[in-house]
């Protein structure tokens, strides 16, 4: 009965000796950010508490989401056309809403014949999905309904692919955010992607560890979708009823958050935090830029285009690129603009 219990000892040691150090690898806690920039670099005025994500219009009109450093999320519009790069405040009506609103992924739909755009935002408070409707004129988004669904448990980022569909990542199959945490911390891998249409819903792809950004190649064709625990994004062929096929996996050994696709190239921007663990226990950790060219090809071309050790920003978690302007955001701290004078 001794060596029984012994060996279950063992075993069971065993097992969580191997989980900590997989859990080390993967945080990643030693890793030093050599600073680079592809040019200069400021940070935009007015953002203070966060711009987790962007998204581009084919225009170079920029959303920002601003939602965890603040008690009530805000919404931001950059135009990169502008000589002056200044962020603008987006009125959301009404303005009660944004007692509950907490806004972390975003995406947008451009209707093709005409200008409206429809935005969609995880709503980070709720884990709902909150869909607007743009005015360009007065800078107002007004909101138009809130999307909830079995299947849409626990939100970090969405992609539209409609003016009533889109696939949205799920952290985990549970919507509590303590269990949430749990799933992470463990490296289960209970995420997926859920695909969503005019109220109905279904899982596409599942078995990740921790699905966080999404995003879609111009054509519509390719579905990325960022894995930082697995240290890059899983490529997923987008097929005719809207289910998703797994190609393959992109390595850029950095933990991925957000994923934006220039609308002319095709290239990829993604924002990182190099060590995920500086990322949990430090008030500005090092941040990383990539843009990845040929990314649904099988030879795609990774390339570090900003990085830094936390001094300048602090932990980047998304990026869009548009005519020689880069911009960077953060979860809950500054938004950073660069100009680009270098080839990409």
């Amino acid at each position: 009965m001794a060596k029984l219990v012994a060996t279950i000892t063992v075993v069971i040691l065993a097992v969580v000796g191997q989980h900590i150090c997989r859990f080390i690898l993967t945080l990643n806690p030693f890793h030093h950010t050599y600073n680079h920039s592809p040019g200069p670099c400021q940070h935009v005025p007015g953002i203070t508490t966060g711009s987790e994500d962007l998204a581009l219009t084919s225009s170079g009109l920029v959303f920002i989401s601003s939602g965890p450093g603040d008690k009530r999320g805000k919404l931001f519009t950059i135009d990169l056309n502008s000589p002056v790069i200044k962020a603008s405040q987006v009125s959301i009506q009404p303005e009660s809403f944004r007692d509950n609103f907490v806004a972390f992924g975003i995406s947008i739909y451009e209707y093709p014949d005409s200008k409206e755009i429809r935005l969609f935002v995880v709503n980070f408070k709720s884990f709902e999905i909150e869909t607007f409707r743009y005015d360009s004129s007065t800078n107002t988004a007004y909101h138009i309904k809130t999307i909830k669904h079995s299947l849409i448990t626990s939100p970090n980022d969405i992609v539209a692919t409609g003016p009533e569909s889109f696939y949205v990542t799920n952290m985990s199959f549970f919507s509590n955010l303590v269990l949430v945490a749990f799933s992470l911390l463990t490296f289960l891998p209970v995420s997926s992607v859920t695909y969503y249409e005019n109220g109905e819903a279904r899982t596409v792809a599942d078995g990740i560890k921790f699905a966080n950004g999404i995003n879609m190649s111009p054509d519509g064709q390719v579905v990325y979708v960022a894995s930082p625990f697995e240290g890059g994004i899983k490529v997923y062929h987008r097929q005719s009823d809207n289910s998703l096929e797994f190609k393959n996996d992109i390595t850029v050994y950095s933990g991925v958050d957000n994923i934006n696709v220039d609308p002319t190239s095709g290239s990829m921007w993604i924002g990182t935090q190099p060590s995920l663990w500086q990322a949990m226990v430090l008030k500005s950790p090092g941040s990383q830029v990539f843009e990845v060219k040929h990314a649904e090809s099988s030879n795609p071309v990774v390339t570090s285009i900003y990085a830094n050790e936390g001094d300048e920003l602090g932990g980047s978690s998304a990026a869009v690129y548009h005519k020689g302007h880069l911009l960077v955001g953060t979860v809950s701290s500054k938004l950073l603009h660069c100009q680009v004078n270098i080839p990409v």
